[in-house]
């Protein structure tokens, strides 16, 4: 198993712990491995994304159980997961106008007016067609609470985009805090 410490010559603050650096790097190659898993698997609108649901006064919404869930498995932030959570505020918006028995029979295009249209590209690695894997590839200490990660998709065999990950330290656990894709 590699370790990524990287020197930072500022305050004192010199390195990453190996500990963070392996908890880190398991944490983040953990989800994206479990992320591709069910877009392979063809299971990431069941178990993932949120779904849409009927209301008790027969509109339909978004139901984030499985969201929030999975992206709490693999230590998001709650700040962040309800930022995620809020860029979907413009479908539930639309949605809470929409009767569920109408809304089950809509084409992606109406889905796409409805601002609904998520299950068509993949939200945490962009794009519509699935990666192969994702690797960290570099650390970068900012302070003694934050680590920016750098991870590299791959497809094919070739390179196939990036993100920058934001580690926050929460209560003594890295949390990913923030998350930027990237080409």
């Amino acid at each position: 198993m590699m370790l990524f410490v990287v020197p930072l010559a500022s305050m004192g603050q010199s390195k990453i712990k190996p500990k963070d650096s392996v908890d880190i790097k398991n944490q983040i190659e953990g989800f994206y491995s479990w992320y591709v898993d069910m877009i392979k698997e063809k299971r990431l609108n069941k178990d993932f994304n949120p779904s849409f649901v009927r209301l008790d006064n027969g509109m339909t919404t978004l139901d984030f159980k499985n969201y929030k869930g999975g992206l709490r498995r693999y230590k998001f932030s709650d700040d962040f997961i309800e930022r995620k959570v809020n860029d979907y505020k413009p479908c539930v918006d639309n949605l809470r106008t929409v009767p569920y028995d109408s809304f089950v029979k809509f084409e992606l295009d109406e889905h796409e007016q409805l601002k609904c249209d998520f299950s068509n590209t993949h939200e945490w690695t962009g794009g519509m067609e699935p990666v192969d894997k994702a690797d960290l590839s570099n650390l970068e200490l900012v302070d003694k609470k934050t680590i920016i990660g750098h991870v590299d998709f791959t497809s094919y065999s070739q390179p196939d985009g990036k993100a920058i990950v934001s580690f926050k330290k929460i209560k003594g656990e890295w949390r990913v805090d923030n998350l930027i894709l990237g080409r």
